[in-house]
């Protein structure tokens, strides 16, 4: 077997490792009765998948957050609060709960050259002040520049696993 090869399987099998033993990890303590459960300032790993029901988009991911400081959408900590290891849920949020409703006011017209030369409709960019934009539109001259979230008045469709809660240090 080749260097390229063997060291290609070598990290394969530490990258498996690296996905697979935490989860097997968690999804044990799921059987404990005194796993800990997600209170404000747990610190919380969980998979997860967003899909928007009937348009094809779907987002999955690994993510943490601490419970209770506001770094995930309001609903979606009131809906794992409480949960343990193990647990999974499906969530329904309307527009409301989740990126909230579009907003036709935050999209500006500004000139072309502003923008960089390979730029095109559905690019993400960057304006002055640093804040994400998507590329709307495109003329010769203007660009349209739409500051929603992308998700913004779509309803959304969460399912999610908890896969470790690590309780606040007192």
């Amino acid at each position: 077997m080749n260097r390229v090869k063997r060291a290609y399987l070598v990290a394969a099998a530490v990258a498996a490792a690296i996905l697979i033993i935490p989860w097997a990890q968690s999804s044990r303590a799921e059987d404990s009765p005194d796993s800990p459960r997600i209170t404000d300032g747990s610190q919380v790993t969980m998979l997860y998948r967003i899909s928007v029901p009937g348009e094809g988009f779907e987002a999955k991911d690994v993510g943490q957050f601490i419970q209770g400081q506001h770094q995930v959408l309001p609903a979606l900590e009131r809906e794992v609060n409480g949960m343990k290891s193990g647990e999974e849920k499906e969530i329904e949020l309307p527009p409301e709960e989740g990126f909230g409703p579009y907003d036709p006011q935050k999209r500006k017209t500004i000139a072309r050259a502003q923008l960089p030369a390979d730029a095109k409709s559905g690019d993400v960019v960057k304006d002055r002040t640093n804040s994400p934009a998507t590329v709307t539109e495109l003329s010769e001259s203007t660009a349209v520049l739409d500051y929603n979230h992308p998700l913004a008045g779509k309803p959304l469709k969460i399912s999610l696993k908890i896969l470790k809660v690590d309780q606040p240090k007192s």
